[in-house]
């Protein structure tokens, strides 16, 4: 038999693939058969006892809550939840922290105020979990192979016999100061064991685990940074801990800069890190890339730059002394703690911390940029370096904080007065050959003048058919001439480095106008902002420092460079 269809209806029902599957047998839904037996009812009289139980209210009756308002009727509190949006509804349900059972102010600087609370919710994800760390907790390993293991949530259910085996005896070192290679994931159940158990470990000492661990595996595994960075904060606040500088102190400058509250990091008291960590935060400039440090001379930059840095954060910026306008703010945020981690919900907590923040201000991060700036300076003064760098942001105490640190500890070199060298004594022959020393006298040189002048008119007459006028007694005029520049100028070599275009735009830009970087960037076919850049590259290779600012309308020569840049220009 042919498999063709036979006409145009067959080639349509081809693509029915309903008529493929087996025909459904019809069901009949099962309900359930009436009891008709009959049921002897017993009618109590009057004297019979009454129920205790109160009748059930009607729906209509019945009170709910919507949002925290006031008891409300079912069909009302409907109503209500059908006019929220959907944001509102989740807010509603959201379960919201209770009541802080602690409250304090730390001995710091930037923290002013903690309050820690537990969650309302209950959850039952990993209550085993602590269990299982409980009943571990003393348990001795024994010396056996390494067993490699992988989970996102590492939990001792996860562990094969192998695995739980080396995880005993990685751990049994590690608690005796021995720091075995190992995967990721054990290190991450030890952190566990130490959040989750507050019973089984005092918080000094599980602070001091949770750093050792980082300390010891952190050049292993990198991302531990990003977890305990955030969890070791958490686990301070909650147990009125200060921050481990002392311990921290080689890692603290990188931690600022990756955790999310880097203020508990920052504040490290009077220490030199407490400046050292604000220096290395707060800055936009790098003193590492100028083109006067070098190997032999990075040591100086860096020892003084974080020395003044040190004064001026301790007796001006820290104690709010500065004559500038605020440049700090109080901030006040709620973070959950132990964020991403394994945690059983009565170890959850919701903190909430008042502090004053140096990282959200842009005025202070100008603030610290220009006094790097302004200690390179007095760097450079003190090497003989004659390029400076602009810094307008800073008040005169800053100054004058930054000045008496040099005049102290690196003062610039004063120059002295040449005096005239003392020779030996002249024997009886060189006498011989002395000049002849006479007083002076105005009038003998007026008169070796004018014979000087007449001599030179005569001369001169030979070769002209002029006869010369006779020559006047007059005093002569002597004009002063300007004295040589000391050393080779770094705003002409600057000028020359620079092709047409770029010294046209500044010519224009010296003349007042503004619109000098746009005009020469439209005949070369190039952005402004790009020809701005190339110029200002240029300058800081050579000078050490911009040339240009941009302006609302265009770009300016920057005023302290102005003067400087007319006499190559012009």
């Amino acid at each position: 038999m042919s498999d063709k269809p036979k006409n145009l209806t067959d080639i349509d029902n081809f693509w029915d693939l309903d008529s493929l599957l087996p025909k459904k047998r019809p069901v009949t839904p099962s309900y359930r058969q009436p009891n008709t037996d009959t049921v002897e009812l017993t009618i109590g009289d009057d004297t019979s006892p009454k129920s205790n139980g109160a009748p059930v209210p009607p729906q209509s009756e019945m009170h709910y809550h919507v949002n925290g308002s006031k008891p409300l009727s079912a069909h009302e509190a409907a109503r209500r939840l059908n006019e929220l949006s959907m944001r509102e509804r989740a807010e509603s349900y959201r379960s919201k922290p209770l009541d802080p059972y602690l409250i304090y102010e730390p001995e710091s600087r930037l923290i002013k105020r903690v309050e820690v609370s537990k969650w309302e919710s209950k959850f039952n994800f990993y209550e085993n979990f602590r269990t299982d760390a409980k009943r571990l907790w003393s348990r001795e390993g024994t010396k056996c192979e390494r067993a490699s293991f992988f989970s996102y949530v590492p939990q001792y259910s996860q562990l094969k016999y192998s695995q739980m085996k080396w995880y005993l005896w990685w751990r049994e070192n590690v608690r005796s100061g021995v720091w075995l290679r190992t995967d990721f994931c054990y290190i991450l159940l030890y952190i566990y064991e130490i959040l989750n158990c507050p019973d089984m470990i005092s918080p000094e000492d599980g602070l001091n685990a949770l750093c050792d661990i980082w300390l010891n595996y952190r050049t292993e595994h990198r991302r531990i940074d990003s977890y305990l960075c955030d969890w070791l904060c958490d686990y301070c606040l909650i147990n009125k801990l200060p921050c481990p500088t002392k311990k921290l102190e080689p890692i603290l400058g990188e931690i600022v800069s990756i955790a999310n509250f880097r203020e508990f990091y920052m504040d490290t008291g009077d220490t030199h890190s407490a400046a050292a960590n604000i220096l290395s935060y707060s800055s936009t400039y790098d003193w590492r890339g100028s083109r006067y440090v070098t190997e032999e001379n990075i040591h100086i930059f860096a020892e003084h730059i974080r020395g003044a840095f040190d004064k001026v954060w301790h007796e001006v910026l820290s104690q709010g002394n500065d004559g500038n306008a605020a440049v700090c703010r109080e901030f006040r945020i709620e973070r959950t703690a132990y964020e991403g981690a394994l945690c059983v919900y009565d170890m959850k907590r919701t903190l909430v911390i008042e502090y004053i923040s140096y990282t959200r201000s842009p005025k202070f991060r100008f603030i610290v940029t220009d006094i790097i700036k302004y200690s390179e300076n007095r760097i450079r003064m003190a090497l003989g370096i004659k390029s400076r760098l602009k810094a307008d942001e800073l008040s005169d105490k800053v100054k004058q904080c930054i000045d008496e640190y040099f005049d102290k500890n690196l003062p610039a070199p004063k120059k002295s007065r040449q005096t005239k060298p003392q020779y030996a004594e002249v024997n009886e022959y060189d006498k011989l050959y002395e000049p002849e020393t006479r007083e002076f006298s105005l009038e003998n040189a007026l008169k070796i003048e004018q014979s000087s002048w007449s001599t030179t008119e005569i001369l001169t007459a030979a070769f002209t058919d002029e006869v010369p006028e006779p020559i006047e007694d007059s005093p002569v005029e002597i004009v002063p001439t300007a004295p040589e520049p000391d050393g080779e100028d770094e705003f002409e070599n600057f000028t020359k480095s620079l092709d047409t275009e770029a010294r046209e735009a500044l010519t224009l830009l010296i003349n007042g106008n503004e619109s000098g970087i746009s005009e020469a960037a439209k005949k070369l076919g190039i952005l402004a902002d790009a020809l701005a850049d190339k110029i200002n590259e240029a300058a800081y290779d050579i000078i050490g420092d911009t040339v240009i600012e941009e302006t609302d309308i265009g770009y300016r020569i920057i005023n302290d460079y102005k003067g400087d840049l007319e006499k190559w220009l012009k």
